[in-house]
């Protein structure tokens, strides 16, 4: 019983780590480009916020993914 709660505090710590550093690299290289190119800023925040969306949905398996390691 305790395997699956470490399965699932390591699928879920992963999960969050993955998603941070993603984040991070996305929004600093995102300013970085408006800084760049101004112009092209509606895209560039296009591109973060779908980012922003993915990793979100990541975080969201690792915790269902989580759940059922735990309940089945």
């Amino acid at each position: 019983m305790s395997l699956r709660y470490l399965l699932a505090t390591t699928v879920v710590v992963t999960s969050l780590v993955v998603t941070f550093l993603t984040v991070g690299k996305v929004a600093r290289g995102g300013v970085e480009a408006i800084g760049r190119n101004p112009l092209a800023s509606k895209a560039i925040i296009f591109s973060i916020i779908t980012n922003t969306v993915i990793s979100i949905a990541i975080v969201g398996i690792g915790l269902t993914a989580a759940y059922f390691i735990t309940t089945v």
